[in-house]
């Protein structure tokens, strides 16, 4: 039963390549592609949205960005730039916001490759021109109705609008909290080189003190070394002593 079943499929694929199939798979594709796109856009603005007090999930990202940047004391000077970079780094389902921006378009285009290739492929192989045409129309449908639904359902517009929404947030929201923790950040780095002076002065003061005691001490004992009374012997104590010096050295 599986081997009949695989054989039914693989026979069916074979007539639906014959009869130019991979174009009209390619052409849904793309189509899907396009709504997907759309229904991506769509709900990114709604997360860059700041509706009722309520942050999405771009406006949460952020802000942890941003504190992350003020906390390591680096300031954000040109946003339009750093808002162009968050977008672009934003993905969904794996793929970047800037190519889901082109992705049915560069299908359209493979599209229209692919029938190219296909078409100089017949002819060369000799196939009728029936054949030959049939296929370059069915690639030309398939990458028309792709482009068509795309400029339908087009994005740019919806890419912009992210844009202003998350500058404003930016702008109106995050900039002025970041000056205002800048400003407490230089506060207490005032106050707390301001209070290491006053300790280097202290410990300095200390010091001084310490070395003009020791060298007051010093000073008075070098006066009273010098203000001393030389020792003096009388006449009987000199005679004495020369006659016990004379007696020793006999």
């Amino acid at each position: 039963m599986r081997e009949f079943f695989s054989m039914g499929v693989v026979v069916s694929a074979l007539e639906l390549l014959q009869n130019g199939g991979e174009f009209i798979l390619l052409g849904i594709w793309g189509i899907l592609l396009a709504v997907c796109r759309r229904r991506v856009f769509r709900s990114v603005c709604r997360e860059a949205a700041l509706e009722g007090g309520e942050k999405g999930r771009m406006l949460r990202a952020m802000t942890l960005k941003f504190q992350k940047s003020y906390e390591v004391h680096v300031e954000i000077s040109d946003r339009d730039t750093f808002v162009r970079k968050y977008i672009c780094q934003e993905k969904r389902m794996r793929v970047s916001l800037p190519r889901w921006r082109y992705l049915p378009e560069r299908l359209a285009g493979i599209i229209l490759c692919v029938g190219a290739v296909e078409v100089a492929l017949l002819d060369w192989l000799g196939y009728g021109q029936g054949l030959t045409w049939q296929r370059g129309t069915m690639a030309l449908g398939s990458a028309a109705a792709v482009l068509g639904l795309s400029l339908l359902l087009e994005v740019d517009s919806l890419w912009e609008q992210i844009h202003i929404l998350l500058l404003d947030y930016v702008s109106n929201t995050l900039y002025p909290r970041q000056i205002h923790v800048y400003e407490a950040f230089e506060k207490e780095t005032d106050a707390a080189n301001s209070f290491a002076k006053g300790i280097k002065g202290q410990r300095s003061e200390k010091e001084k003190l310490a070395d003009g005691q020791v060298n007051d001490e010093a000073q008075k004992t070098a006066q009273k070394n010098a203000t001393a009374i030389p020792l003096t012997l009388k006449k009987e104590e000199e005679k004495i002593f020369q006659e016990v010096l004379s007696d020793f050295l006999g």
